[in-house]
């Protein structure tokens, strides 16, 4: 179970495992059914080696298992060594110690004379402190002294935290299948919800079913009321069907009061009581919010009535005499720009033919309707739309995420930072220095070299 190779293989495996959840369409990721995607005979199939829930497959989570022990395993029999290593005690070196060391790692000098000994360690140990060194004297009789010291001991448990922080991404992931779930929602602008449709939801989740009349199997109560108050999307000015941006106004709604008012844009989140509201689509109703503005003819300044109305819906207006519907619209009418068609009602029958009222050309409705008392001015045509918004609920988010800086500290600390101790005997007037490194950095030599010349300078300091 420590072995090496068996973590080899086991990243193998699943890297074989994840293409399937790659490749093939799966349940809880896509309204598609891969029941109707795929032909009978490779559908049953999948459902016998659960390639449709590839990521929570019995072989993917007793790989995952594997793993997990395998770390363990590995950490549990080499940690005593390491632990060893990084925390022992210094030693002083003897000299056929320091004769085992490479020749590129060490180096000698004379001083001046053997009474300059503890002096020069002296001024050794006062310039390694200046450079946030810990140097330590492990030796010191009649005719030697020695100073250690050492950087990067820490670097030899790396590894540790890198196994540690992986250990805690697998929890993190285990907290989120069971108790986290995913979903969408789409809510007409000015409306509201308090269900939802669930795509992917843990064993421990606990939402309620929806178990009114016409409710959808997968759809679960949310708790709480949920108002899109209004949505804006914007169009780039050269492709006028391509969103440059869309945002919602949600309003949180509990007891009948507003709880929390904020906007929702894309990869900008929304927040409430652990469920997260992401920006995800958008659509139209078929519907519009239009302004029209009522003048009669005789007195076109002083009698301007303004309505505000929706397709379908009749209005009467006292000014004029008439109720009327508007019946249709369009953001373009035959390259004219935003038009209605409107409809003159007597009681519940229409009275009369539609006529066009256009945005950009006001005019068009006198010249249309020349015996007419009055005309309709149309100031606003704003499309409505339903916003669409993916509900998610991930409880071990900050969990795997702190295994993930945990991994990448620890993978950094791996890679770029080695345990090196130095070592500087004095005997008599002869000065030794040797250092060691347990993984050979590129350019180490030149560092010992570069440290032993500034020691050996201080020699001639007085």
């Amino acid at each position: 179970m420590a072995s090496v190779k068996l973590t080899l293989v086991v990243f193998l495996a699943l890297t074989l495992l994840s293409i399937p959840g790659t490749v093939v369409l799966q349940y809880n990721m896509s309204n598609v059914d891969p029941g109707l995607q795929y032909d009978y005979d490779f559908w049953r199939f999948g459902q016998w080696t659960q390639l449709f829930t590839a990521y929570h497959s019995v072989w993917y989570v007793a790989l995952i298992v594997i793993l997990s022990l395998n770390l363990i395993a590995c950490s549990e029999q080499r940690w005593p060594g390491m632990w060893k290593l990084a925390n022992s005690k210094p030693k002083a070196l003897s000299p056929d110690a320091i004769a085992q060391i490479e020749d590129p790692l060490k180096r000698q000098w004379k001083l001046r004379s053997p009474a300059d000994r503890r002096d020069y360690a002296q001024r050794v140990m006062h310039q390694l402190k200046g450079q946030w060194k810990k140097p330590i004297i492990v030796e010191d009789s009649d005719r030697v002294t020695q100073v250690f010291w050492q950087s990067g001991r820490w670097s030899r448990l790396a590894n540790y935290l890198v196994h540690t922080s992986l250990l805690v991404v697998f929890g993190g992931a285990i907290i989120t299948s069971m108790y986290g779930f995913e979903g969408a929602a789409n809510i007409p602008e000015g409306a509201a919800i308090d269900t939802f449709l669930i795509f992917k939801e843990g064993k421990a989740a606990g939402l309620q079913k929806v178990d009114l009349d016409g409710a959808l199997p997968n759809e679960r109560f949310l708790g709480f009321r949920v108002q899109a108050e209004s949505f804006d999307v914007k169009f780039y000015p050269n492709f006028p069907g391509r969103p440059q941006e869309f945002v919602s106004k949600l309003n949180f709604i509990e007891g009948g009061q507003v709880k929390k008012s904020a906007w929702a844009r894309v990869n900008e989140p929304v927040e409430y009581r652990g469920f997260t509201f992401y920006q995800a689509s958008y659509g139209p109703l078929g519907d519009f919010d239009l302004g029209l503005r009522a003048i009669t003819k005789t007195n076109f300044i002083n009698n301007q009535v303004y309505v505000r109305t929706q397709l379908g819906k009749p209005e009467s207006i006292p000014s004029i005499g008439k109720t009327i519907v508007v019946i249709r619209a369009m953001q373009n009418v035959q390259g004219l720009g935003p038009g209605v068609l409107v409809q003159e009602m007597a009681g519940e029958q229409s009275q009369g033919e539609p006529f066009w009222i256009l945005k950009d050309h006001p005019e068009f409705d006198l010249g249309q309707r020349l015996g007419a008392t009055y005309t309709l001015v149309l100031d606003k045509l704003d499309e409505r739309y339903f916003t669409g918004l993916q509900v998610g609920y991930d409880p071990g988010a900050s969990i795997y995420w702190w295994g993930c800086l945990g991994m990448l500290i620890g993978t950094f600390y791996a890679l770029f930072v080695q345990h090196k101790k130095y070592y500087l005997r004095i005997e008599g007037d002869q000065v030794q220095f040797a250092a060691t490194v347990h993984r050979l950095p590129l350019g180490f030599e030149k560092q010992v070299a570069r440290l032993a010349a500034s020691l050996e300078k201080l020699k001639e300091t007085s």
